[in-house]
């Protein structure tokens, strides 16, 4: 495996430096590669209040002319499975505090991000740093971020079902994870993933499932190269294997990926050719389906064939010593 750099021409408009920004894959039409949506985020400036796109077609920035969304870092981004070509987003920090608020951008629409007038009761304004929480129509929430590096106090589960546009706070069965901010969210099929995160000065390591269908959880012992306790990592899901890549540790910012066969329970050190990418955390990454053509040379003529692959596409970030990243990195995933 190798981690390469995405090269945008130098002319074009590109993503500021940021970090606690989104990275979300929206499928292209017709023949197209799609592009890749990165919204909010934050820099020493301020929070960010635009959107950019790459284009996977052209390999091109651009800065699309979306009203309405309310400036916001470290916050929630989910596509729902019945409306694919729309964006959410929830909760995430500003300025002058947290969100709780739920705002919506349907692509084929009026190119511009209304807020949803939503029912039922809200989680408390949170940070939530993740773009992977959501199964079929159904965002889950658990616990995020307060102030500083403490997390909020609620212990509750809350499913916003994007459908009904109501909140539920449904009971659990099994022991939930300890409260933490920073932790990342993933769905693998019908199941939900945490891992780590942070709480004051404890950096976790454990990792919990919640079935989404019994509302149960449990705390997976897991085997293999077990990652060090961390927190502002990014993840994603393919197949039945989780990956996360980079975060904080105790001993800085990382730049270390690992996997995890869901299966299998079980960890593992990923190894890369040549030099890997800057230590980073409060990054974002997503997973992109890539159509490549193949030439089979049989017998007679040759014979074109398209392939897929899939690539982890990574962007932006910092590290512990404030240096902010703007750069673009994908590797093909295994």
């Amino acid at each position: 495996m190798e981690l390469l750099p995405i090269l945008e021409p130098e002319d074009r408009p590109r993503a500021s430096v940021c970090v606690g920004h989104t990275c979300t894959y929206l499928p292209g039409k017709d023949a197209g590669k799609g592009k890749i949506v990165i919204v909010g985020g934050a820099n020493p400036n301020g929070s960010f209040s635009e959107s950019h796109i790459f284009d996977l077609d052209r390999h091109e920035w651009d800065i699309p002319e979306w009203e309405g969304l309310q400036a916001r870092y470290e916050h929630c981004s989910f596509v729902p499975e019945s409306s694919p070509h729309s964006l959410w987003v929830f909760g995430g920090a500003q300025q002058s505090g947290n969100r709780n608020c739920i705002q919506a951008f349907h692509i084929d629409g009026s190119g511009s991000w209304k807020s949803v007038q939503v029912t039922g009761t809200p989680p408390s304004a949170r940070t939530y740093h993740t773009n992977s929480a959501c199964v079929g129509d159904r965002l889950f929430v658990f616990s995020g971020g307060d102030t500083g590096a403490t997390p909020v106090s609620d212990p509750q589960l809350h499913i916003f079902d994007t459908v009904s546009l109501k909140w539920l706070q449904p009971e659990t069965q099994g022991k939930p994870p300890s409260a933490r901010h920073g932790h990342v969210v993933v769905a693998v099929g019908s199941k939900l993933y945490i891992h780590g995160g942070l709480a004051g000065e404890k950096f976790h390591n454990d990792l919990y499932c919640l079935d989404t269908t019994s509302l149960k959880w449990e705390r997976i012992r897991a085997k293999g190269d077990i990652p060090a306790g961390m927190a502002a990592h990014s993840v994603v899901s393919l197949g039945k294997s989780i990956y996360i890549f980079g975060g904080m540790t105790p001993d800085g910012a990382s730049n270390s990926m690992y996997s995890f066969h869901t299966d299998r329970q079980r960890w593992t050190l990923l190894k890369f050719e040549g030099d890997l990418p800057p230590n980073r955390l409060d990054h974002s990454m997503c997973v992109v389906p890539w159509r490549i053509r193949t030439e089979d040379c049989g017998v007679g003529d040759q014979v074109s064939q398209t392939e897929f692959v899939n690539l982890c596409f990574i962007f932006g970030g910092m590290d512990t010593h404030g240096v902010i990243h703007s750069d673009c990195v994908a590797t093909v995933m295994p």
